[in-house]
């Protein structure tokens, strides 16, 4: 055990937020033709060198400069980043709650063009549990160099023997431990946690041995049938951008419906109930939060509470 851990420091793009930038460009060209595209203009290394920067105005007006006949496909990556950012990395947010429980104070560390990453913060509930966080572009400084984890631990106040660095770049990992940071190499939620334990950051998860259930309106439920997926945390509140979707457990779910949906009808609501075995539920407040999207899988129609 490492008693002397203070902070745990987490990467934002892989390990939180899954990025697809092809995305970007499928309104403005045939699918198939992304992957020539993205490597004709150098796709890979104008997002390296926007990841310096508080702003794309200059390097999007270099690389049009350099293609200007592919111009408007070139804005499209800010037109339609918002396209790129759709997924939550599932269970990295139960960990979040479960450190920020246990005291453990969370912050994140993000190569990100400064601009760029206004639209991710606002999109994403689950980074406004942390209680600071380093963008690349906004200091000029970008991973894996050590002048940026040195800022991290500053802003933090620590020192590096004091934080635990989370990536799922080898790169960075090696970075921040050079710095004296300990480094932990992302893989999937589960192992990140285990990895915690280790530490002695985190203690193992208690088991939820009752069902938990979740409220979801008629339309929500009968779209996600349809759709095949389910992104709604609360009524009208989406996942992504709550950081969770919420639940109850039995007992609560009079006083959830009543405060909640009392306005709506048994015609109007559905009752989900979800068995937790396996998924990344964390109770907060007494309540049940499911840190990724709920699985209809995993779900059965229930009876609702009389």
């Amino acid at each position: 055990m490492l008693g002397d851990m203070r902070t745990v420091i987490f990467d934002i793009g892989g390990v939180l937020i899954n990025w697809a930038p092809e995305r970007a460009y499928e309104p403005v060209m045939p699918a198939e033709q992304i992957p020539a595209f993205m490597e004709r203009i150098g796709f890979d290394d104008w997002n390296r060198a926007n990841d310096a920067v508080a702003t794309l105005d200059e390097t999007e007006a270099a690389l049009i400069a350099r293609f200007p006949a592919d111009a408007e496909a070139i804005r499209a990556y800010r037109r339609n980043f918002l396209a790129t950012i759709t997924e939550a990395v599932p269970g990295t947010g139960a960990v979040i709650a479960e450190l920020i429980a246990a005291g453990v104070p969370t912050m994140a560390l993000t190569n990100w063009a400064g601009d760029m990453f206004l639209q991710a913060r606002q999109r994403f509930g689950i980074l406004r549990r942390f209680f600071d966080i380093v963008v690349s572009g906004d200091e000029g400084l970008v991973k894996p160099h050590r002048e940026i984890f040195e800022l991290a631990c500053a802003r933090a106040s620590i020192t590096p023997d004091q934080g635990v660095f989370i990536d799922d770049s080898a790169t960075n990992v090696a970075g921040a431990e050079a710095v004296g940071l300990t480094g932990i190499r992302f893989t999937e939620a589960d192992a990140l946690r285990a990895e915690l334990v280790g530490l002695g950051l985190l203690g193992e998860r208690a088991p939820i041995t009752e069902p938990v259930y979740h409220l979801a309106t008629r339309e929500h439920w009968e779209q996600a049938q349809s759709e095949g997926r389910y992104p709604w945390s609360s009524r009208d509140v989406d996942y992504l951008g709550e950081g969770f979707v919420h639940c109850s457990f039995g007992a609560q779910l009079a006083g959830t419906r009543a405060r909640f949906y009392g306005d709506l009808t048994d015609d109007d609501l559905v009752l989900l109930r979800l068995e937790p075995d396996g998924l990344p539920v964390v109770v907060e407040d007494g309540y049940p939060h499911l840190f990724a999207e709920l699985p209809l899988d995993r779900v059965a129609q229930a009876s609702l509470p009389a």
